[in-house]
């Protein structure tokens, strides 16, 4: 009578010990499923952020010995018609996208043959149709230092200088806009359209 009752008390306990093991099993499961999920989220998170749509670019460089510095934003053509339509004519543009384009001259020099002393000014250009295009260089450059954005806060009585220059109209087509500094000066160039201006010490 002693052994049969010695032996339903145990099995219970091997019944039960069983069960325990079971459920350890899943809970790890759960724990590892949890722990996926966590790392997907963590890596989602990780990508890094998409490029600007204008990205801001620098071009430097020695015109005639001197230091030249061009910042600004660059967008894309991306099938639009320009000129004319994105950038209309006869309107004053920042010659580029979202603040002002910038350029510094590290010492006194001539644009276009007119003196220019050395800083940092705006630059703008107003394409006309069928026509020479106007540059322009103002006193006025930036957001956090005179409160200007883009054009649209343009002051006429703070150019430093206006002069036109000749576009050409080429085949190749330039998808990202561009300024580069050259030995003799500054050429732009997007879409179709380009031109230069010289810089030299004075």
């Amino acid at each position: 009578m002693l052994r049969r009752i010695s032996y339903l008390f145990i099995a219970p306990v091997l019944m039960f010990s069983c069960g325990e093991g079971e459920a350890t099993d899943v809970e790890t499961d759960v724990d590892s499923t949890a722990q996926e999920v966590v790392e997907t989220v963590e890596d989602e998170t990780d990508k890094p952020p998409k490029p600007p749509k204008s990205p801001r670019l620098q071009a430097t460089g020695t015109a005639d010995g001197i230091q030249v510095d061009v910042d600004y934003g660059s967008p894309y053509v991306k099938g639009r018609v320009i000129w004319g339509d994105l950038v209309p004519y006869d309107k004053i543009w920042r010659a580029g996208a979202n603040d002002a384009t910038a350029i510094t001259f590290g010492a006194d020099v001539k644009v276009n043959g007119a003196n220019v002393e050395a800083g940092t000014y705006a630059l703008f250009i107003t394409p006309k149709e069928n026509a020479d295009w106007t540059v322009t260089l103002n006193e006025e450059w930036s957001k956090e230092i005179h409160g200007v954005w883009g054009a649209y806060d343009h002051k006429p009585e703070k150019d430093v200088l206006n002069f036109d220059v000749t576009p050409e109209f080429g085949e190749n087509n330039v998808e990202s806009l561009t300024f580069a500094v050259t030995e003799t000066g500054v050429s732009f160039a997007w879409e179709k359209a380009s031109f230069n201006f010289s810089i030299a010490a004075q």
